[in-house]
């Protein structure tokens, strides 16, 4: 039997699960009026649900513990080089992800301050540097390469909560995240299933199934519309970077397999979530305000700004992502400086080529 139907299989068990469940969550939400509260910030009208994210892990949990059960039961035992790291590694992942699913839950369900959110997030970091993934080599990032496990241990924990913030705060339009999250879990789940780590890519397929059912309700739902809210984005941002620091563990100083540029192609799957998250704090602190603080400064306000729908803002967005992913993974062997100094460039030229086009609308509106 071939190893990639098991992967395969763990992506449609997760969509039927969501396919499932979803549409009962909206009824749900809807006779208990547990519906996404408006602001001046929200892009959205109308009462709409925002629990799709629930559906998530339990529906990441039942299609992985079922197709790596299958695995065994059919004698496809997985391989040894793996077989006692990634079962330690998905117990402390379980336990990292299971607290943010309830703080999320509660935030979804009453609200929590931004501190509150942030400890939870940290403990779930530490929880997940006991799995052993982390980052000990910068692959000659700045001219280091080594670095010391203390130091190596705080900038994964710095990495875990950036990627967990940047997809909860990216979730501001229908479909951005979850279509974001689906292209960075496609491609560690195929960049796995390709080198043969099936059970990386069977975690991925896990969790892409459910996002992607989500994403059709999410983006092509009328009556049965709904928003994930941060059970679902904070689960995402999570497993999205477990499974970069696994990619970026096997591909750094690694005989497995080695990029020469791997830190900097990690970013570049993950680089618009990242470099909007990076970019709204660093504006933010420098006006004297906090990092969290409510505002519409990011990359989809300024796609709105240009009087694009949601659907034509998040297709841009993701059309954006994907050439950041095939210009990373196709430069992969480059000097990591020289392509991490490109992507912050490109980056940079983005935003102000946007403000410049907002700019210019504006101008066109008020003479009018």
């Amino acid at each position: 039997m071939n190893l990639g139907l098991f992967v395969i299989g763990a992506f449609v068990l997760s969509a039927c699960i969501g396919w499932l469940t979803i549409p009962r969550i909206v009824l749900i939400s809807k006779k208990k009026k547990l519906f996404d509260a408006l602001s001046e910030r929200k892009s959205h009208t109308g009462s709409i649900p925002r629990l799709g994210g629930v559906s998530f892990f339990p529906s990441f949990m039942f299609a992985l513990s079922l197709t790596v059960g299958l695995r065994y039961f059919y004698g496809m035992d997985i391989s040894p080089l793996f077989e006692m790291e990634a079962f330690k590694e998905f117990l402390f992942l379980l336990a990292g992800a299971t607290i943010l699913f309830f703080i999320g839950m509660a935030d979804d369900l009453s609200g929590l301050s931004y501190r509150s959110k942030l400890l939870a997030q940290f403990i779930a970091a530490v929880i997940l540097i006991y799995a052993g993934v982390g980052i000990n080599d910068l692959g000659g990032l700045f001219g280091i390469h080594h670095v010391h496990p203390v130091i190596g241990s705080l900038l994964s924990i710095l990495v875990i909560l950036l990627l967990t913030n940047a997809y909860n705060l990216i979730d501001g339009i229908d479909g951005l995240c979850s279509g974001l999250s689906l292209l960075a879990l496609f491609t560690f789940g195929i960049w796995f299933w390709v080198h043969d780590i099936y059970i990386y890519a069977m975690m991925a397929m896990a969790m892409a199934g459910v996002v992607a059912v989500f994403f059709f309700f999410n983006v092509m739902g009328h009556r049965l519309k709904i928003f994930m809210g941060d059970t679902g984005s904070l689960m995402l941002g999570y497993l999205i970077a477990f499974l970069g620091l696994k990619f970026y563990d096997l591909n750094i100083g690694a005989e497995y397999a080695q990029m020469q540029a791997a830190p900097a192609v990690f970013l570049g799957i993950v680089f618009i979530p990242v470099f909007d998250t990076l970019r709204v704090f660093f504006v933010r602190m420098s006006l004297g305000l906090s990092p969290f603080y409510p505002d519409r400064r990011h990359i989809h306000h300024k796609m709105l700004a240009l009087g694009l729908t949601h659907l034509q803002s998040t297709l841009i967005i993701i059309l954006i992502q994907t050439f950041f992913i095939f210009l990373n993974l196709s430069l992969k062997n480059i000097n990591i400086n020289i392509l991490f100094a490109l992507d912050i460039l490109l980056g940079v030229l983005l935003i102000f080529f946007l403000n410049r086009l907002a700019a210019r609308r504006q101008q066109t509106l008020s003479k009018k």
